[in-house]
């Protein structure tokens, strides 16, 4: 039961310093800032020693002959130590959903900032549109390019 815990107090740990560092990462992004190398590296490490973490609890498991920790701990006796583990899990997946919250809201960013991009290519590049993407073509433009021609 302690290398339970041991294994458990690790992942909770991990699993709740990443939102912090998540949340780090969506403030700079939202603020435009090019800085955010140093907290994606952060994210990294974190995620390197999770899935590390991950592979202990893995082997572990199998060695016990679990198929996870919830169905391990319920075959278990109550006393002390079953508390302790139990509340690292919820800890555990209550960071969890909080990462699955800060992943979303940073695919939508990085989406936006995407399209951003994309737009402002087309503009700087003049690309006229065509009946195939909605708007008729400028016939007046001298650009014989189409939006989203491959050789822009």
């Amino acid at each position: 039961m302690d290398e339970t815990i041991k294994i458990l107090r690790e992942q909770a740990v991990l699993c709740a310093h990443l939102p912090e560092l998540f949340e780090e990462l969506i403030k700079i992004i939202e603020s435009n800032s090019p800085d955010v190398q140093e907290p994606i590296r952060k994210i990294e490490a974190t995620i390197r020693d999770l899935s590390k973490n991950e592979q202990k609890a893995r082997d572990f498991l199998q060695r016990v002959n679990a198929p996870s920790f919830a169905e391990y701990l319920a075959a278990q006796e109550k006393n002390i130590q079953r508390d302790v583990a139990e509340k690292l899990l919820k800890k555990t997946a209550d960071s969890q959903i909080k990462i699955k919250n800060q992943t979303d809201k940073l695919k939508l960013l990085v989406k936006r900032g995407k399209d951003y991009v994309a737009f402002n290519l087309n503009i700087l590049a003049r690309t006229s549109a065509s009946d195939t993407y909605g708007a008729a073509a400028n016939t007046g433009s001298q650009r014989t390019r189409r939006m989203f021609e491959a050789n822009i």
